[in-house]
């Protein structure tokens, strides 16, 4: 589905006529259609840590605090309980660290191991930052719309022919409600079944559970484990 396909679709369920072009479309009611689908969409963005919008990035330090291209222009969030690794030195950095902490640190002139990291004016600052070294991070990447439904990706429509990179079917319910709040009806239903619908696709789209590497693989029974019954004899 593309922009236009999405638009069509809520204009039948809400009973409008469907347009042939959005984005050039002068209705005040597809205008708004188009704007509440891209609140739709930011709001999904906020929602789950899309698998289809997480990258991996390496890069390599610039010996410079903050790194002045780090995070890249897309980069929404961290993935949630991600860690930021040191590939070269075959570690997890500590952080992000307390303002106090990092205060405390750099002042002293310290070498801590491993290294910390912050956020800092915006811009990812680790200490200490040696040059060359190769980085990794994933990230949560804002540009949820794919151009044209390509391998361009955007935060905004610029296409009729323009994709969502999540399902687009909760553009669809979510824009069915948002457009019946905006005009005053009773939306408790649509909301009702867009939340369940979007819990659905989020359940779908979570990484598997994690493994418990201190645990054998087979049965996740400890080696010492014993499965007989221990009888206390009475008095």
């Amino acid at each position: 589905m593309s922009l236009l396909t999405i638009i069509q679709n809520v204009c039948a369920e809400i009973d409008l006529d469907q347009p042939t072009a959005v984005m050039s479309s002068a209705d005040p009611q597809i205008g708004q259609l188009r704007v509440l689908s891209y609140r739709a969409g930011k709001d999904l963005l906020k929602d789950h840590d899309w698998s289809a919008l997480v990258v991996s990035r390496d890069f390599t330090a610039t010996g410079t605090i903050p790194e002045p291209a780090e995070p890249p222009s897309d980069w929404a969030r961290y993935v949630k309980n991600s860690k930021i690794w040191n590939v070269s030195r075959l570690w997890q950095l500590n952080g992000p660290v307390e303002p106090q902490t990092w205060e405390r640190l750099t002042i002293l002139n310290s070498n801590p191991v491993p290294q910390i990291w912050r956020m800092l004016g915006g811009k990812l600052a680790f200490y200490p930052n040696d040059i060359s070294e190769t980085i990794r991070y994933e990230y949560v990447s804002k540009n949820w719309i794919a151009l044209t439904g390509g391998t361009t990706y955007a935060e905004t429509w610029a296409n009729d022919t323009d994709t969502s990179r999540f399902p687009e079917d909760l553009l669809e319910l979510s824009l069915i409600w948002r457009w019946k709040r905006a005009k005053g009806l009773d939306y408790a239903e649509e909301l009702e079944n867009f939340e369940r619908a979007k819990e659905s696709a989020i359940g779908a789209d979570r990484a598997a559970a994690p493994m418990d590497i201190s645990l054998p693989n087979r049965g996740q029974v400890p080696d010492n484990y014993w499965p007989g019954t221990i009888v206390v004899p009475g008095p």
